[in-house]
This record gives C-alpha cells, structure tokens and sequence, in this order.
C-alpha cells in the first residue's frame, strides 16, 4: 500500500554516535526484510499490517521541508540517509525524494552517509561525487543469493550490491560494507569480507536484534531455508556474541579493513 503523505520536518537529530541527524524520506520499506527493526515505526504512525513491508508512506515533500530547514539554521552534519527505512528502496525510481534531499544537502556542503541495499545508488553518483565528506554503505549479511530471496526478498541481489561497491569504489566514493544483522547460521563473516576486501573503505558489523517484533518473521524465514530452531538459542546468547565479536575483529584485521564499529544489543 502506497501512500502520500506530508512531513513537518525532515531532519531529525539521531542517538547514533556516528550520526547526529538522519533523514528518512519514507515511512516503511518494500524489501520486506524479516529481521529489520523499522517495524516499530507502526507504533507511531498508525499502521497495523500485519506483516512488515506491507506499505511504503511517501513523504512527497520531503526535499522542500528539508530546503527550509536547512536555511533556517546551519546543519554540521553528517547525516545518515536511511537510519528507519531504504532510502533507495524501489518506490525511489518513481519519486525521486532521496536524489532531491542529497542535492540540498550537496549545495549546503553538510557531510552525509547513505546506507542501503539498493543497486538504484548508482543512479547518483553524479551527486556523491561533489563532496569529499561523503560515503555510501551497502548492508551484506549474507552471500548467498538464494537465502537473500528468503530473508531480503525485496531488495537488490548480493551480486547487484558487490557490482555497485565496485562502480562507487571505483568513482573514488568512500564505501563502507555494514555486515548486519548477523544471522546465526546465515552469515558468513569470512565469505562477505572475502567479497568486498578490494571494494570497501570501512567495515561495520551488528548483532541480530530480536526485540523489535521481529522473531515470528525470522522464525519463518529460518523455517523456509531448513534451518533447525537452535539459531534461536545463538542469538539470546551474549557468549555467542562475545565469540562474534572477536570473529569480526579477527577477520578485518586479516583482510586490512578497517573497522570502525560492533555493535550488541
């Protein structure tokens, strides 16, 4: 279900400590993926779908709200595109609302970051290009395209995401690879830094976060690809984790990335 609506404000200040501000151009996402924690964005603005990725708000005056925010006080920045919904997501192709919001912040110089799973990025590059102090980020958790069909069954292939870091990284755009969530007995941490070695700046990882309304999807999605329950017991387990962890550190060491951040929950 598509819908327009208006924004009061586009910018808003984040918790991240990477990223003061974010700016979300939509409410809701098409890759419909089964462990996303945008989900609680329903609390909040009235959607009661029963499944996540069911309905996609389109902020149709997000550039313009954004314009004006910008020119009634100095935004230092950076900001992340994309922190509760893909800023590339499909519905992009269409509305344009991301490209227009990049532009404004091109013109008022603020450094951002883009996060997404989307090839559509490429589209763009003719604006990322215009300010050193900006960097686009592909999430990976997983490098097989058949368990992606599954668990990220509305975004790009994997072979579309390593294609863009390539065409970006070769632009001369700072890249990031953001491995997260981590899937027990989905993601292969060594097989996705093997892939991206030559291609990424910058290497961020995160656990599975199971406290966002996620678990029957997940459950689900696990079911699907014949995975037996004890992914479960995995990911409510902070020795797991701790043990992931290091994995993590070990592997960016060893393939001379440099990794900027883990993150539990």
């Amino acid at each position: 279900m598509i819908q327009e609506i208006q924004c009061k404000s586009i910018l808003q200040k984040s918790r991240l400590p990477e990223s003061p501000y974010c700016l979300n151009p939509y409410v809701g996402c098409s890759h419909r993926c089964a462990y996303c924690y945008a989900r609680f964005m329903r609390r909040f603005t009235g959607h009661h779908e029963d499944r996540w990725g069911q309905f996609v708000d389109v902020k149709v005056n997000a550039d313009t709200v954004l314009a004006n925010q910008l020119q009634r006080r100095r935004i230092d920045g950076p900001v992340l595109l994309g922190s509760v919904c893909d800023a590339y997501q499909p519905i992009e192709k269409k509305y344009g609302l991301t490209r227009r919001c990049i532009q404004s912040l091109v013109n008022y110089k603020i450094p951002f970051s883009v996060l997404t799973k989307s090839s559509l990025v490429v589209r763009d590059i003719d604006l990322l290009k215009k300010l050193p102090s900006i960097s686009v980020g592909i999430s990976l958790s997983m490098r097989d395209d058949a368990a992606r069909r599954i668990v990220e069954p509305g975004a790009s292939t994997i072979e579309e995401r390593l294609e863009t870091l390539k065409v970006l990284h070769a632009q001369g755009i700072k890249t990031y690879v953001f491995i997260g969530p981590i899937l027990p007995e989905i993601t292969c941490i060594e097989e996705i830094m093997t892939a991206v070695r030559d291609v990424s700046d910058e290497i961020w990882g995160e656990a599975l976060n199971l406290r966002c309304g996620n678990r029957e999807d997940l459950i689900q999605a696990y079911a699907k690809l014949g995975i037996p329950t004890e992914w479960q017991t995995l990911a409510k387990s902070q020795k797991y984790w701790n043990s992931m962890s290091q994995t993590f550190e070990q592997a960016a060491h060893r393939y001379k990335l440099p990794l900027i951040g883990f993150y539990k929950h």
